[in-house]
């Protein structure tokens, strides 16, 4: 039965919003507004009174704000781990940390967990509660007109019994349905006609056609997905959209479609990168696009990627003209990995985990969707006047973000060729 997670949180996002000015000299260039035991980021106001990015609707309070930057680096982190050179990625490390953190409720050592998933120091009741909130918030009316979230615990009749503990506190502070079902063998139910596969379907909107894993006899499972569609606020020009040469290094190159426009866009530069950011319709979410300058070194800007390294790049972000020339797209990509977790004697663990990603962008706007699968084993029985020029005709990392607090859904690289295609 296919369940949104659209909490309705109504009366907070219609509260009064305070836009504070900022002197562009100002060291302190973000402010935070404290109202109702919440506290809201309220954005860089550029020369012209324009703020960059809109407010966050994040519905968290001061200390779990600060749980942003540690996320943020477990993304850049797990992506730096798992980028592949010449390939088009796309992950959703926030799908990978909130699982890991749901499977991490059975764990003996939870301090490992919140190691593991950059919440050192922090115990696991305090976890569960931020992803609880930050569901809540995503999932909420205003936030998840552009974005879906989901997860569901399923298990094979004949699976060993997790106890009533775990599926409470998956069910309380993750929003996860809770699915018996009769797995059968891959003959019986091929790819894409499984209940798992079924339930991807449905809360993708058919964007993802199957499970990471298929649940066979004996097997429970946690799935989660992130599922994102909007429009971008200023569209491109489909009459405009012209082939180009995008250079892959800079002896080889392929001709691909590149959407063009000028216009005023959030543009960042310094010695080792230029970046622009797009924002979507509802202002809440953008697509930022980093594109390296020195020899094509993707590699080398995502191992200087950081929760540091990337609020100085949104807090620096400025109005600017620009003519851009950016890629139409798509990507897909499945990461598979064990992990490694102590469990509560006599009850299976986890083992393994994988994610399927899908990535589309086009004049009208960008899509992405992840599904991230944990499962048991199987047991026996600033603006100037020139115009600056953007081009993204070389290989570069792109993001979907919350667009007041930076957090980031999606992270990829886009090299206009791929070695497993």
């Amino acid at each position: 039965m296919k369940k949104y997670i659209k909490l309705l949180l109504t009366s907070f996002f219609l509260l009064s919003m305070v836009l504070v000015s900022c002197d562009k000299d100002s060291e302190e260039e973000f402010s935070y507004l404290e109202q109702n035991g919440r506290r809201e980021l309220t954005g860089r106001i550029d020369q012209e009174g324009m703020k960059p990015f809109a407010q966050t609707r994040l519905a968290l309070d001061a200390a779990e704000l600060e749980k942003i930057a540690p996320s943020n680096d477990f993304t850049f982190r797990f992506f730096r781990e798992s980028y592949e050179d010449s390939t088009n990625m796309l992950l959703s490390p926030l799908g990978f940390q909130m699982t890991l953190a749901m499977a991490g409720n059975i764990a003996k050592d939870s301090d490992a967990v919140c190691k593991t998933l950059g919440f050192g120091g922090e115990d696991l009741d305090g976890v569960n509660t931020y992803f609880k909130h930050l569901i809540e918030s995503l999932g909420g009316e205003l936030l998840s007109k552009e974005l879906t979230l989901a997860n569901t615990f399923m298990a094979d009749t004949r699976a060993k019994k997790y106890p009533d503990s775990f599926l409470d506190v998956l069910g309380s502070s993750y929003f996860a349905d809770y699915h018996e079902i009769e797995a059968k063998s891959l003959v019986e139910q091929p790819k894409g006609q499984r209940p798992e596969d079924i339930w991807c379907q449905e809360e993708t909107d058919g964007m993802i056609k199957v499970a990471p894993f298929p649940i066979l006899e004996t097997q429970s499972s946690i799935l989660n997905i992130f599922s994102f569609k909007g429009d971008w606020q200023d569209k491109f020009d489909k009459e405009l959209t012209k082939n180009g040469l995008f250079f892959i290094n800079p002896e080889e190159f392929v001709s691909v479609p590149f959407m063009n426009k000028q216009s005023k866009v959030n543009y960042y530069e310094n010695d080792d990168l230029r970046a622009v950011s797009l924002p979507f319709e509802e202002g809440l979410y953008d697509l930022s696009i980093i594109l390296p300058k020195n020899n094509y070194d993707v590699a080398g800007v995502i191992e200087g990627l950081g929760s540091d390294s990337w609020d100085t790049m949104r807090k620096s972000f400025g109005k600017k003209e620009i003519k851009l020339s950016v890629p139409i797209f798509s990507a897909s990509y499945k990461k598979e990995m064990m992990i490694d977790l102590t469990f509560i004697d006599g009850v299976t663990p986890f083992d393994k985990i994988g994610q399927n990603a899908i990535f589309q962008m086009d004049e009208s706007g960008a899509s992405a969707a992840a599904v991230t699968q944990v499962i048991t084993p199987t047991m026996n029985p600033s603006d100037i006047q020139s115009i600056e020029t953007f081009i993204a005709n070389q290989p570069f990392i792109y993001t979907i973000t919350e667009s007041g607090s930076g957090l980031i859904l999606f992270i990829g690289t886009y090299c206009g060729t791929d070695k497993k295609q």
